[in-house]
């Protein structure tokens, strides 16, 4: 018989029997509704004082750890000896291992002094023409003299030390803590780079950077060793007693280095702050008293792997190393994005024509910046509230996490669809000059017209950006499981309200949305309104913005701005007139007017504004003493007056030269009272000389 059928034939007598007894009445049928408990009402304020009284009862039994600590380290030396099963000494072991651990390090050294050279041309390439792919590949050298460290280490676990039982796990604490070390190191080194300032990436002197290198690399190896030693022994009480001394010695070590440290990693701090934060003074501020910041949160970790000493929760000492992990992280990745925005930027001013490729690097930037801040405070809340104070078990974290995973998600691609919308919206080119309109320009200042998406980008911007923080706004409420119903209904009925209430503000949004959809202007163009003329400068979802030629700022509303006269689409015609003697050579006219044009069509600061060179259309009227001419010029909406009145400069020193000379100012003034009394005065005069004849 199985033991399953065993199980079932018990479970089947003892059934049997139950009935038997029950209808005899010995046995009372249990009732089908069964008496739920009370639920015990725990006080919070007496469980957390055993707590810590059980704590504080332990400190006894840890201190007595120290003991056991000696004795372990005592035996590992006859437990590192193999000569009885024909292996290593520990004197011979002990020797190779400190060989192994040297010849690591001299690798890592030839590596770099193999690429110094290489090393060195590079950062001077990328001082004077720049390219971020040069700082990477300099990364990449460096990182060589690294996996070096990690081939020696590799090589000798694996060919040296292996299979000889603690003389390998030994090995492979101490020569894995040697490859943590130079692998922190290299991070560090990348950096500061305290022997190519051109492309050390931290905002500090060469100065700083060698100090904080060594205090880094002081902290780096107390916070490595501390940990390694740990890995050594094996009591549950002599491992609580090297925690202990751990969280001591290792706090002691951060502090100093915090203070030492303090006005060098200050001015690294001031150093990524941008301009504009730095006048509202709360981000210096910060970065001037850092360090009574950090000390805080260095003594709560310290004093977190103290309390591991004392208790059953070894996840506090990790929740400790991974915490202060992330916040370095977040500091190098914060440096790394201001470097690189920094950097770009002053790459692409120093380009002519490229500010593209300006902008869309600091988007991305910006966004995988946002990314890491989200994803380290995701990680610090789970393990901090989960895996070290065991504030809520698994399965309520899942459900807490699920609801603010898609809060946090939807926050975050709304901010990335925001930065989207503003990087699609933004102006790429400069804008346009007040008062440099296009009837007033001068060389040099033309006004740079906008393309019909520039245009559009304000009310776009408005709009989407709107579409954006509702839909997010109302994701993240649902996910909270916040009904919308209701808030849905309500926007409609508001919105309704106020589009029968305000009917001229309707009227001139209509209004706005037909003239930007008939592409009637575009900022930078010159326009008249009937009420108002000037370049546009700007408009919301209401009214334009008009600057006239004197300077001021004409604010029109769309639903009274009329009939729109563009003066800066497509082409301007100049008609001049210009008033010449009455014995002017017109076809010598004709040859000096066509050289003065293409004159102007081959210079190369006016040849790109001529549709149509200047050319002479014949006589346009005829005074008393005068010829009146007329010259025309065909050119782009850009400039005309200045156009104009260059061809006009350069048509007088032309005519000067050729001899042609313009009308002056003079009137035929006839005799008094007008021709007929002066044929009668001649008559008069003719009269005596015949009768004398």
């Amino acid at each position: 018989m199985t033991q399953q059928q065993y199980d079932e034939l018990v479970r089947s007598v003892g059934q049997s029997v139950v009935q038997t007894l029950t209808e005899k009445g010995l046995v009372t049928q249990p009732s089908a509704s069964p008496v739920v408990a009370k639920p015990i009402e725990v006080d919070e304020e007496a469980l957390v004082a055993r707590q810590v009284v059980k704590t504080l009862s332990e400190v006894p039994t840890v201190l007595g750890g120290y003991s056991e600590v000696s004795t372990e380290l005592v035996q590992l030396w006859d437990r590192l000896d193999r000569t009885a099963s024909g292996g290593r000494g520990p004197w011979a072991y002990l020797g190779l291992l400190a060989i192994t651990a040297a010849a690591a390090p001299l690798a890592e050294a030839g590596i770099r002094r193999l690429t110094l050279a290489k090393r060195n041309v590079m950062a001077q390439q990328f001082a004077t023409t720049g390219g971020l792919w040069r700082v990477a590949a300099l990364a990449l050298l460096d990182g060589f003299a690294v996996v070096a460290v990690w081939l020696v280490v590799h090589l000798a676990l694996g060919a040296v030390f292996a299979k000889a039982g603690l003389q390998t796990q030994f090995a492979a604490i101490v020569l894995k803590s040697l490859v943590t070390w130079r692998t922190f190191m290299l991070l560090f080194r990348l950096y500061l780079r305290p022997d190519l300032a051109a492309v050390r990436i931290a905002p500090v002197t060469d100065e700083s950077a060698y100090r904080l290198l060594r205090l880094f690399e002081l902290a780096v190896l107390v916070a490595i060793l501390a940990g390694s030693w740990v890995r050594v022994l094996v009591s549950p009480a002599a491992v609580s007693a090297a925690i202990l001394t751990n969280s001591v010695a290792v706090l002691a070590i951060f502090i100093f280095v915090v203070f030492r440290a303090r006005s060098d990693v200050c001015s690294w701090f001031l150093g990524l702050i941008d301009e504009d934060a730095r006048k509202s003074g709360i981000k210096v501020a910060l970065a001037r008293h850092w360090h009574w910041i950090a000390l805080p949160i260095l003594i709560f970790l310290g004093l977190a792997r103290a309390y591991d000493a004392v208790s059953d929760l070894f996840e506090v000492p990790d929740g400790a190393i991974l915490t202060l992990n992330i916040i370095i992280g977040l500091l190098l990745a914060e440096t790394l994005s201001s470097f690189i925005v920094r950097r770009h930027r002053a790459s692409a001013l120093a380009r002519s024509g490229g500010p593209e490729s300006g902008r869309l690097l600091p988007f991305l930037v910006r966004a995988v910046r946002a990314t890491i801040w989200v994803v380290a405070a995701a990680v610090l809340v789970r393990t901090w509230a989960v895996d070290v104070l065991s504030l809520v078990d698994e399965q309520g974290w899942s459900e807490i996490s699920r609801a603010w995973t898609t809060t946090v998600v939807t926050a975050l691609l709304a901010y990335f669809a925001w930065e989207a919308v503003h990087f699609a919206t933004e102006r790429r080119s400069e804008r346009p000059k007040p008062g440099a309109s296009g009837q007033e320009a001068e060389a040099g200042q033309a006004p740079v017209n906008a393309t019909r998406l520039e245009t559009l980008a304000p009310i776009l911007r408005v709009a989407l950006g709107i579409v954006i923080v509702v839909t997010a706004a109302l994701t993240i409420l649902a996910s909270l499981g916040i009904c919308i119903t209701p808030l849905i209904a309500g926007a409609s009925v508001f919105g309704l309200a106020i589009s029968f209430g305000s009917q001229t503000l309707v009227h001139d949004i209509v209004s706005g949305l037909f003239y930007l959809a008939d592409d009637a202007f575009r900022v930078g163009e010159y326009i008249d309104g009937g009420k108002a003329k000037g370049t546009v400068e700007g408009f919301t979802l209401r009214s334009i913005r008009l600057r006239h030629q004197s300077g001021q700022i004409h604010t029109v509303p769309f639903g009274q701005l009329g009939q729109i006269t563009n003066f800066s689409r497509d082409w301007s015609t100049l008609k001049v007139n210009l008033r010449l003697t009455r014995d002017t050579d017109l076809d010598k006219l004709r040859k000096v007017t066509k050289k003065v044009g293409l004159a102007m069509l081959e210079d190369p600061e006016l040849k790109d504004d001529f549709l149509e060179p200047l050319k002479l259309q014949g006589v346009a009227d005829i005074a008393d003493t005068a010829t009146v001419m007329r010259f025309k010029i065909t050119v782009r909406p850009i400039r005309p007056a200045y156009i104009q009145r260059e061809a006009m400069k350069r048509l007088i020193a032309a005519f000067k030269e050729a001899g042609i000379e313009f009308a002056g100012a003079a009137v035929a003034i006839p005799p008094i009272g007008g021709p007929s009394m002066g044929i009668a005065a001649a008559a008069a005069a003719s009269t005596p000389a015949t009768r004398a004849g």
